[in-house]
């Protein structure tokens, strides 16, 4: 009988990239959304933001490190400019907000 091929493979390898590339999408609007709500005194917060690859899989925007250890104390608490708390969150959360499937879309 033999003859029926299946091509299952080939596309659980597809999606795969193309998740792959909406996760990268999605991170990279978020952090670019963040740097627009970061409170700016020097620049350096905003200019330290950077897409991290999960080990486990998964990205993560993240700001902060070495040369910006003050990063989670502004996203937490900020007395000279209340309105900037938050900014990491108000970014995921205005993403997370959208349809989610227009990333998945985009990255075909």
């Amino acid at each position: 009988m033999g003859g029926f091929k299946s091509n299952s493979q080939a596309w659980l390898a597809n999606e795969a990239v193309v998740l792959e590339r909406a996760e990268q999408s999605m991170a990279q609007v978020i952090l670019n959304r963040a740097k627009m709500l970061a409170p700016v005194a020097s620049g350096d917060l905003a200019s330290d933001g950077r897409v991290e690859k999960n080990p486990n899989g998964g990205r993560s925007v993240v700001f902060g490190g070495a040369s910006v250890p003050y990063a989670r104390r502004r996203h937490f608490e900020n007395d000279r400019n209340p309105q900037t708390k938050g900014y990491l969150k108000r970014a995921g959360d205005s993403v997370a907000k959208e349809n989610i499937k227009k990333f998945v879309e985009i990255n075909r």
